[in-house]
């Protein structure tokens, strides 16, 4: 009996550290050169942004979900941005801002799916050049990932991934 209950707390132990949470990967958030999204000399914005500031995120609370932390998100958008050629102090000197809204995030499932709502703003000198609301939804399959947490992190990143891909998708369009 005795060696029964210690098994079962056992394996119970050792479930509930197999089911930790863990924190987003800001590598794997980063958008990667783009064709169609990579500044050149004469766009607005080429190497020019020189601040990047974020807000919103959330750390990771192991035992509860993965979350995508103001740091994490701040690597992944400054090397998305280093990418598409708009990190550098070339030109007039611009600021990025983003303002993470909202992460839907699904409690359980086979398929995950997590929908990230992030407010960007584009300053250069006191003049707005970009200022929109984006929202981009990532999946992440069953067999991407057995463990549900680990769905649920590779769902947030390529949530946050996808985001920043349609924000600099539509400051290269829409730019003031």
């Amino acid at each position: 009996m005795f060696r029964r209950l210690a098994s079962a707390a056992c394996l119970t132990a050792l479930l509930g550290v197999a089911a930790c949470a863990s924190p987003s990967n800001p590598a794997l958030m980063t958008l990667a050169a783009t064709p169609g999204l990579t500044a050149t000399p004469g766009d607005l914005g080429y190497k020019s942004v020189t601040t990047v500031s974020v807000s919103g995120g959330q750390d990771t609370n192991p035992m509860w979900t993965s979350q995508v932390s103001n740091a994490d998100f701040k690597t992944a958008l400054e090397g998305s941005l280093a990418a598409a050629g708009y990190m550098g102090a070339e030109g007039q000197p611009m600021t990025v801002s983003a303002s993470l809204i909202d992460l839907k995030q699904p409690f359980a499932g086979l398929d995950m799916s997590v929908t990230s709502q992030i407010r960007y703003t584009v300053q250069r000198a006191d003049r707005t050049v970009f200022d929109e609301t984006v929202a981009a939804t990532g999946t992440a399959k069953m067999g991407e990932a057995f463990m549900g947490v680990e769905r649920l992190r590779i769902a947030n990143e390529a949530s946050i991934r996808e985001n920043i891909k349609e924000f600099l998708t539509r400051f290269r369009a829409r730019a003031r």
